[in-house]
């Protein structure tokens, strides 16, 4: 799937839920979130484009990986904080077997090479952070799926459950390296939003600030809710 498919139906999201809802979000506008903030992962598929709104169990716990679990984490606190070589850490260790057992992973077929190439450009990533603060996604290194190029292009997107979590799904170097250098926070798109959390997004809308419940003003801090309270 290229961009345009992936622009259409961002475009076909926000068609729908401009009919659906009440407040509904813009799919390209850029929430800010804390990386600290972010204890979980789960990844879904894309190819819908950005703002989609779904009910289900996505965000239950049981589909949910903790982001301390994962190689990258494991392996650039290795790397980054107690100054491991590469062939040391979690991160290599996981993308040499990926290669015996699949042939290649992120484009390298021989794990040389992806100790040149690709953790060369998270070196390279991690410095450019440390040094000059978080920059824009465009034209570095990311999560890319193999059908999905255009995807070098956009920031980091996350998940938003039921209740408001935030969950990140998309750009999982960029968070770890953001969470070692404590990084106050990352530009994000919203992929998905669950329809409980939409419908609360909808009450705070309809809602005038004097007389908003207090579970529902237990929220209006949330990055998602800005500026769409009456």
């Amino acid at each position: 799937m290229g961009l345009d498919w992936f622009q259409f139906y961002t475009g076909w999201n926000d068609f729908a839920n401009q009919k659906r809802y009440d407040a509904p979000a813009d799919p390209w506008k850029l929430l800010r979130v804390d990386p600290m903030n972010v204890e979980s992962l789960t990844v879904i598929p894309m190819k819908w484009g950005l703002g989609r709104v779904r009910d289900g169990e996505w965000d239950d716990t049981t589909n949910l990986t903790s982001v301390s679990d994962i190689p990258a984490y494991r392996g650039f606190k290795q790397r980054f904080e107690e100054g491991a070589d590469w062939e040391e850490t979690a991160y290599y260790e996981m993308a040499r077997d990926r290669i015996d057992e699949h042939g290649e992973f992120r484009g390298s077929d021989d794990i040389e090479e992806f100790r040149q190439t690709n953790c060369h450009e998270i070196d390279e990533l991690f410095k450019s952070v440390r040094r000059e603060g978080y920059r824009p996604n465009r034209g570095t290194i990311y999560d890319s799926p193999d059908d999905a190029e255009y995807i070098h292009d956009l920031e980091p997107m996350v998940l938003i459950g039921r209740s408001g979590e935030i969950y990140w799904t998309e750009g999982f170097h960029r968070l770890v390296i953001a969470k070692l250098l404590d990084v106050e926070e990352v530009p994000v798109y919203v992929l998905r939003r669950h329809e409980d959390w939409q419908q609360i997004r909808d009450e705070i809308h309809a809602t005038p600030s004097a007389e908003l419940s207090s579970d529902l003003e237990a929220h209006t801090d949330h990055t998602d809710i800005e500026n769409i309270s009456s």
